[in-house]
This record gives structure tokens, C-alpha cells and sequence, in this order.
């Protein structure tokens, strides 16, 4: 799968997994669902990718690879965060001004 393909296939999956989750089509409950501490992406990269409730930037590990192999991935073992271990790199929320709803 390329970038182009996995920037597609994520957010349809998301929708899938909200409408599936949350019994409905509707469009409020499948974002409630989506904002839910109870969401989680099977994204294939390790850890479950999860969504920042306060500006909806997916949260996913980065995976550092050469061409024939996986170097490592990001974060790197050892930096905790309170919320996910995926908010150890970027903007917290404390840190940003950005409020999207």
C-alpha cells in the first residue's frame, strides 16, 4: 500500500468501524463514537490509532524504514505521555491554540 492509498483507506475504514460500532448511519453518533475514549483504528503499524479529541489529528506511530527493512518506530521507547503514547511527538494539547470541534 502507498501513502496515496493508506491516506484513503484510513478514513473510510474509521467511518466503517463508527458506523459498525455505533449500530447507526447517522452522522452524530458515528462522530460520538469517533470522539469516544472506545475508538481505536486497527491501522496495521502496532498500536491502535486513535483520534485527538480536541483537533481530530489521527494519532499513529511513524515508521522509520530503509528501502529493504524496518529501522524502527516512533515514538521511541521510553517517552510516556498521559494520554497516548502516540501524543509524544508534535503539539499537546496544553501547547496548542488550535480548537477544532
Amino acid at each position: 500500500m502507498r501513502a496515496k492509498d493508506y491516506q484513503v483507506w484510513a478514513p473510510i475504514r474509521a467511518i466503517g468501524e463508527a458506523a459498525t460500532r455505533a449500530n447507526s448511519a447517522d452522522f452524530a453518533k458515528m462522530v460520538g463514537y469517533l470522539k469516544s475514549k472506545d475508538f481505536e483504528l486497527a491501522g496495521f503499524k502496532g498500536v491502535p490509532l486513535t483520534f485527538r479529541d480536541w483537533n481530530w489529528q489521527l494519532r499513529q506511530p511513524i515508521l522509520l524504514i530503509q528501502p529493504s527493512a524496518l529501522v524502527s518506530v516512533s515514538p521511541q521507547e521510553g517517552f510516556l505521555h498521559s494520554v497516548s503514547v502516540l501524543d509524544t511527538m508534535g503539539q499537546d494539547k496544553r501547547e496548542t491554540t488550535c480548537k477544532l470541534n
